[in-house]
């Protein structure tokens, strides 16, 4: 029997990768970036398998799920179309606070992670003596990437201890086989900032040919600054860096691992948190406003500023949500409140008389996670879910959100932080809001049981789904704090702090359920084969999602499962001897399960030229 392993890092890199819109008459979603766009709305408009009809506890549970080496704080992203592992791949990219990046099959449990890269020792909570538990043990990646699909790059900040200290670095990472790009990695530094002080919190933001990295505090603890740095996404050079708190201390930005958001123009848009103000250089509980080349073009702060800055009262819990198709900016604080701005035209510092475009007490407590729709039935909706409160949705008209809440569900949820919120729909409809959060608790200081929640996103009373109906087969265990769940091409993936308080982390993948035939018997397959490896391609059939390729050596050994969540009709196996005889098999998968495997086709692997199979 073979030992069929993972391919080689050199190998999948000649294999290169290709990114599709669409595969025959399935749409293909990419989420390159934290809340799915810049505007930071956390809405996929284009979910067309799932609806509120087919998400319940018969039609919709997990279908998978991969262990991972420790806690999940960074959101799940996906690619589409991606070459590597031998073929093309849906592929889903996560991280861990113990330093490491994952690739998995979007589509198929049973693969193994494409590739794995680590960067080291990770800095841990206790290496700080920060005196508290926002975190409850390492901290080396914490802030979700950002992928640039032309580059074919995702961009990560990993935080290592080493035999002198602590380093930040950003990495660029080749999408299909994890390897540091040309010019990457790059130590972040700039004056004042402290790599062991400074939490990268915030997801990093791509836009202007730049990557955005920000920054915020573990435990208020100082001293660090809100810094937000710029860097040449080709060249990884520095090309800006901005401290909100020069001349003074704090003022992070921390968002509950909000990225920046970015206009149209490439303005940038961040909020921050306690810490000094002068309104001149330090400009903490406020708005801010950046070119792209972080020059402050405008600036908010609430008239209360000092009073928030007291009471650990953060502005920028919930960062900044841009409502498309008007110059309005969203933010929401540790209060609860709301706030509307235009983005035209901050206002600077609130007095009594001249108050914000709009601001009202619009949740109990903390606000984390706001979500917006434009739904075809009920108009403009902002969804949010503080914590110690119940779900609510207000609505946007004319510009203006009526402080009336247009729906609240009767739960209340029970701690901190309250729920991050996603939202999948089909343009104006069929929206579902799916909710992130504890089962039981509070997740401040230790890791706590969690709960997914599917909402009917034009009547939030209706709920659909959770993952403790079906506990047993659903279940995701621990949450992942502040982490929304990923909603692409069918299915959702839910990051999750595992089983242990720390140290333990995994991803779950949910979708429809088999209710019908699997695919038909996959047709026309054929074979050529080189001295260095085998090519395979079939016919795509009709009713097929992935395929699945096995294979023996010679004519009596066993199949083993060499390629699974193919997402187009063809394999190379570069993992062959010259002179020997393989038989693959090849299956088609839907929701419905697998189909039969027909008769398998017999390649020779030449000892010189290439050779040509079709039976």
């Amino acid at each position: 029997m073979r030992d069929f392993k993972l391919i080689p890092a050199k190998l999948l890199g000649a294999i290169g990768l290709v990114l599709v819109s669409a595969l025959a008459a399935r749409a293909e979603v990419n989420v390159l970036t934290q809340h799915n766009n810049l505007d930071r709305t956390g809405v996929n408009p284009e979910e067309t398998i799932l609806a509120p009809s087919n998400v319940n506890v018969k039609h919709f549970g997990m279908l998978f799920k991969h262990i991972v080496d420790d806690q999940v704080y960074g959101q799940p992203l996906i690619v589409t179309g991606v070459k590597t592992g031998g073929g093309t791949h849906d592929v889903v990219y996560i991280t861990t606070v113990s330093n490491s990046v994952y690739a998995f099959d979007a589509n198929d449990g049973e693969s193994p992670a494409f590739w794995h890269v680590n960067f080291g020792t990770p800095a841990s909570l206790s290496d700080g003596k920060f005196g508290c538990t926002d975190m409850t043990g390492n901290m080396g990646i914490v802030g979700t990437p950002v992928i640039d699909p032309a580059r074919k790059a995702l961009y990560v900040v990993a935080l290592t201890k080493t035999s002198s200290g602590f380093i930040q670095r950003l990495h660029a990472l080749d999408l299909a086989t994890g390897a540091d790009l040309p010019s990457s990695s790059v130590v972040i530094q700039a004056p004042e900032f402290n790599p062991l002080q400074q939490n990268q919190r915030p997801a990093l933001a791509l836009a202007n040919g730049n990557v955005y990295v920000g920054y915020s505090s573990h435990c208020d603890r100082d001293p660090y600054h809100g810094f937000l740095f710029a860097y040449d996404a080709a060249t990884l050079q520095q090309t800006a860096v901005f401290n909100t708190s020069p001349t003074g201390t704090e003022a992070s930005i921390w968002q509950s691992g909000q990225a920046p958001a970015i206009d149209s123009n490439g303005n940038i848009y961040v909020v921050t948190g306690n810490g000094s103000w002068d309104g001149k250089q330090n400009f903490s509980e406020s708005f801010l406003k950046f070119t792209p080349q972080l020059k402050l073009l405008d600036w908010f702060t609430p008239s209360d500023h000092f009073e928030l800055d007291k009471h650990d009262n953060d502005l920028d819990s919930a960062g900044a949500t841009l409502i498309p198709g008007t110059d309005l900016l969203v933010g929401g604080s540790k209060l609860g409140m709301i706030y509307v701005l235009h983005r035209d035209h901050f206002g600077h510092l609130e007095a009594a008389t001249n108050d914000p475009d709009q601001s009202f007490q619009a949740t109990s407590s903390h606000l984390h996670c706001m979500v917006y729709w434009k739904s075809a039935k009920n108009g403009e909706m902002l969804y949010l879910w503080g914590q110690h409160d119940r779900l609510r949705v207000y609505r946007l008209k004319r510009e203006h959100l009526n402080e009336k809440p247009f729906a609240i569900r009767p739960d209340r949820n029970q701690g901190h932080p309250g729920a991050m919120l996603s939202l999948s729909s089909d343009g104006g409809k069929q929206g579902i809001l799916w909710a992130s959060i504890m089962a039981s608790g509070d997740a401040w200081h230790q890791s706590r049981p969690g709960i997914l929640h599917a909402y009917a996103a034009d009547d939030i009373n209706h709920e659909l789904w959770n993952s403790l109906q079906d506990a047993a087969r659903d279940d995701c265990n621990d949450y992942a704090k502040m982490t929304p769940p990923t909603i692409a091409n069918g299915k959702v993936y839910l990051a999750s702090f595992g089983t242990k308080n720390s140290g333990a982390g995994q991803l779950c993948v949910y979708g429809l359920l088999p209710d019908g035939p699997p695919p038909a018997a996959v047709q026309d397959v054929h074979a050529s084969a080189s001295r260095d490896e085998v090519s395979l391609s079939w016919a795509a059939g009709q009713d097929a999602r992935t395929w699945r390729v096995k294979a023996a050596t010679g004519e009596s050994a066993a199949f083993d499962t060499i390629a699974s969540g193919l997402t187009t009709p063809s394999f190379v196996d570069p993992n062959v001897r010259k002179g020997a005889t393989y038989r693959y098999l090849i299956s088609a998968i839907n929701s419905n399960g697998e189909s039969g495997s027909g008769a398998a086709i017999t390649v020779v692997v030449p000892k010189a030229g290439v050779s040509a199979v079709t039976h």
